[in-house]
């Protein structure tokens, strides 16, 4: 047991040890302490020993305010510019991909002390591949991709040739380092991109929350109190804190939305087939997750940024045989789901649906109510699907280091049954099934936080919580009897004041394999003035 914790804070040391001491700042001036060590191994509830305790040692810091405090004046405004024009300064000179990479890197590493989002820094091999991006715009007079010298953050999911990623597992800190590169990270460096970090994970990645034995705990930018998502909420929490101009996370069943919704980020989800997830191996913890996952990117903080320059994308037609005629009009009908019959939304959710109800019909566009068809059924589904394996390769991976299993959703204290061939079979059919049937309705798109059926999503901020207008209400009664109050439990959890200022977000689902389209349909919520930025 202590070998796996000797393991772990000798990695972290290295970590810290990687920072180059001229990019650290002195938190001190600007009065923020430093962040509270957990010790190992974590405390565990008594009467649910598979529970961890809950911590309340973190302080209700908005970390999104100190850099402005503590970076040059050069840095912050290279770091807060809004991505299409970044990547305009880069590709005709105006702004140097070293410079660039020297902001982000000094941002990157406050963002790392001030809410602990990073596993990696590459200062090294980033400048040098800046220096490579800045000498052959100077020799070609053209750069080399639409990503030229923009540096981006990657999840440690992701192989970066050379070097070592963890996956958040004590076991992989002894293996030896990648041969090749993921594919999403060959991408990226074909685009003209730059790496110069990546970014922690849960462990086993199966939890909407990040936190690893290695690494610790990461923290939500506005809020230091509460949790930036997961899986990807190390990108997440940095993206959030403008340490990246773009990050690539992953997403099975919301791991790029849930950290994109915490830190009022714009985030896109691709359907499954759309970008495949091999090659240099991305890794997973979950039964077929190499199948169902995809790369995705999220970015920029809900101040001033257009996410994935959606101003510049327009609805298409014909782009796959079976889509139907957007019509002329220019009209859209969108869906909204109010609630899933099971769990009531906080009140700010509601008031954000609400709003953006209003400003799509003020735009001209026609919204109706999607009623909610057995979600109690998709959990079911999903949840079979995570577990198909028995959470087996979660405890494999966990043994090779001598670690505890962390709460996830394959350790919640139930027992998981191994599934047979046939039976996995039998589930991905369920699951493809899903996407056959139909309501027939004529919409464009809906307005709903669902993660089971293969549909890109893109998630968008649209507010903060404001406790003047998100009162605390009585929840009446629950929606359904569920046995435990799981209702009851989680709108006992909203306290206004305490939640006051975090980000609010939206998601919208396309059709099957018509992500482009759905970016477009974004960029009508926007022109709407339904989001945030």
């Amino acid at each position: 047991m202590a070998d796996y914790i000797h393991k772990a804070e000798a990695q972290r040391a290295a970590r810290d040890a990687s920072i180059p001491l001229h990019l650290l700042s002195d938190l001190s001036s600007a009065s923020v302490p430093p962040l509270p060590h957990e010790p190992l191994p974590l405390p565990h509830s008594k009467s649910e020993p598979h529970k961890p305790e809950p911590t309340a040692i973190y302080d209700t810091l908005n970390a999104t305010l100190v850099p402005a405090k503590l970076l040059s004046l050069e840095d912050n405004a290279i770091t807060t510019t809004a991505l299409p024009k970044l990547v305009d300064l880069l590709s005709t000179g105006k702004l140097s991909s070293v410079r660039c990479t020297e902001a982000f890197l000094c941002r990157a590493v406050l963002a790392h002390q001030l809410v602990n989002c990073c596993t990696d820094f590459f200062p090294d091999l980033a400048l040098a591949r800046a220096k490579e991006c800045d000498e052959h715009l100077a020799k070609h007079g053209k750069p080399i991709g639409p990503l030229y010298g923009l540096p981006i953050s990657l999840k440690d999911q992701f192989h970066i040739q050379d070097t070592k990623l963890t996956m958040g597992y004590v076991g992989w800190i002894d293996r030896p380092p990648a041969k090749s590169h993921s594919v999403i990270t060959q991408v990226m460096l074909r685009a003209g991109a730059v790496l110069y970090v990546r970014t922690s994970i849960p462990q086993s990645l199966m939890r909407c929350e990040t936190h690893n034995h290695i690494y610790g705990r990461t923290l939500n930018p506005f809020n230091r109190s509460f949790t930036p998502g997961g899986s990807s909420g190390g990108e997440g929490a940095l993206v959030g804190m403008h340490g990246s101009p773009l990050g690539l996370g992953a997403d099975i069943g919301g791991s790029v939305r849930v950290p994109s919704a915490f830190n009022g980020l714009w985030g896109c989800d691709r359907a499954s087939n759309a970008f495949f997830g091999r090659g240099g191996d991305v890794h997973a913890s979950c039964f077929g997750g190499e199948t169902l996952g995809t790369g995705s990117p999220f970015g920029f903080d809900a101040v001033n940024e257009d996410a994935y320059s959606l101003k510049d994308l327009q609805l298409k037609k014909g782009s796959t045989a079976s889509q139907e005629p957007l019509g002329q009009s220019g009209k859209l009908c969108f869906a909204i789901l109010w609630d899933d019959g099971v769990i009531r939304p906080h009140p700010p959710i509601t008031r954000a649906l609400r709003e953006t109800k209003e400003k799509l019909i003020s735009a001209g566009h026609a919204v109706i109510d999607w009623i909610p068809h057995d979600h109690l059924r998709a959990y079911d589904i999903i949840s079979r699907i995570y577990t198909a394996d028995g959470g087996e390769d979660i405890r494999r991976s966990c043994a090779e280091g001598g670690e505890p299993v962390m709460f996830n959703l394959m350790a919640d204290g139930k027992e998981h049954k191994h599934r047979n061939t046939f039976e996995s079979w039998q589930l991905n059919q369920e699951k493809t099934t899903e996407g056959k049937t139909g309501t027939g309705r004529p919409v464009d798109a809906i307005i709903a936080p669902w993660n089971l059926l293969d549909r890109p999503c893109v998630v968008f901020p649209v507010g903060y919580v404001d406790p003047s207008n998100d009162k605390k209400e009585k929840l009446e009664k629950p929606y359904q009897d569920l046995g435990d109050g799981v209702d009851q439990m989680y709108w006992d959890r909203y306290e206004p004041e305490e939640w006051a200022n975090l980000p609010i977000n939206l998601q919208v689902v396309g059709k099957r394999l018509q992500d482009e389209e759905l970016l477009g349909i974004a960029k009508v919520i926007r022109d709407a003035g339904a989001t945030l930025h």
